[in-house]
């Protein structure tokens, strides 16, 4: 299968990601076209993107690929001229096109559905399944995707049961938007006091590569994903992978959004709190050091059956196969 995907941004849904699990454990011939966002930083975090400009060689080189595509997958919001060389392509409607929303703060115009305006029949339209299906309730709800070359399930935390409990805490896309906020006064006060507590290893991780900070779970204890907004992010994902206790303020709207997505009836295991109760909440981490050696354990478990990219990637699979995918098979490549 020949899938292309079509982003504005680097980092909103992951695309690149996803692009780079669906060739190396699907055996697809996947692209991630990038129109903005630019960058070396960017570049780094998705080593299967390609970024494009306005101009006559990159028209003709996404042209090509979407000539030859069976899938079209746009991710948000897409630069004008990307759409324009879409719709300058003889019998696009007629293959199989996939519009997904991500995040509406990065991608602009703020919780807009865009999939009705671009000229585009859509085969599918989908919702990450974090906080985004409230907002796009007539979306199917899908997971992001996580796939890193060097994410592995042997590559994981240990339980340690002497020193302090080592917490990472990754705010590498700070915002103070509705859904995706992830620092206030209140909680900066938190980590402040959670840095001074012996108990406690607070390792503060920024501006580093996503392998940098992989490795940084994999010996840690707890990751703190956001407890604001009543969603979560790709840390919670990264956190689960690693073995770590994943701290998030998920609530009951997300998990239903989560549960669709990943077409299970399995709650992931995240230490669910809020402001009021996070410092207890972590104490009784620190207190009980055999309830969070199984807790990293079941985290670790619940990730790899449930949340893999093998499994996510299949997911897709199938809302593809749904919009009348004509040629080209699944490789035998997944034991």
């Amino acid at each position: 299968m020949k899938i292309v995907h079509l982003s504005g941004s680097a980092l909103a849904g992951a695309p690149g990601m996803l692009a780079r699990a669906q060739n190396q454990l699907y055996g697809y011939d996947a692209v991630h076209f990038r129109t903005g966002d630019l960058g070396h930083f960017r570049d780094l975090m998705s080593v299967n993107c390609i970024p494009v400009r306005p101009n006559a060689l990159d028209a003709e080189l996404v042209r090509q690929h979407v000539t030859e595509a069976d899938v079209i997958h746009v991710h948000n919001l897409v630069a004008p001229f990307a759409l324009a060389w879409l719709a300058s392509i003889d019998g696009i409607n007629e293959r199989t096109l996939i519009y997904q929303v991500h995040s509406p703060t990065r991608e602009r115009p703020i919780y807009q559905d865009l999939s009705a305006s671009l000229g585009l029949q859509w085969r599918a339209r989908l919702a990450v399944s974090q906080i985004h299906p409230r907002l796009f309730p007539t979306m199917t709800p899908v997971p992001n995707c996580l796939y890193r070359d060097w994410l592995t399930p042997q590559r994981r935390s240990r339980p340690r049961f002497d020193g302090p409990v080592r917490v990472v805490f990754s705010p590498s896309t700070p915002s103070r938007a509705r859904w995706s906020s992830k620092t206030s006064p209140v909680f900066d006060a938190l980590l402040e006091a959670l840095a001074v507590n012996r108990r406690f290893e607070l390792v503060r991780v920024t501006d580093v590569s996503p392998e940098r900070l992989s490795a940084t779970r994999t010996v840690a204890d707890v990751s703190i994903d956001e407890i604001l907004t009543g969603g979560f992010h790709l840390v919670s994902y990264e956190g689960m992978a690693a073995g770590n206790v994943v701290v998030n303020g998920a609530d009951q709207l997300s998990l239903a959004a989560f549960a669709m997505g990943f077409q299970t009836n399995e709650p992931p295991p995240f230490l669910r709190t809020d402001v009021d109760e996070f410092a207890e909440q972590l104490g009784r981490l620190a207190s009980d050091r055999r309830l969070l050696a199984d807790w990293m354990d079941a985290s670790h478990d619940y990730y790899w059956r449930v949340m893999s990219a093998e499994r996510v990637v299949g997911i897709y699979d199938e809302i593809y196969r749904g919009g009348k995918v004509e040629h080209g098979e699944r490789a035998d490549a997944v034991a």
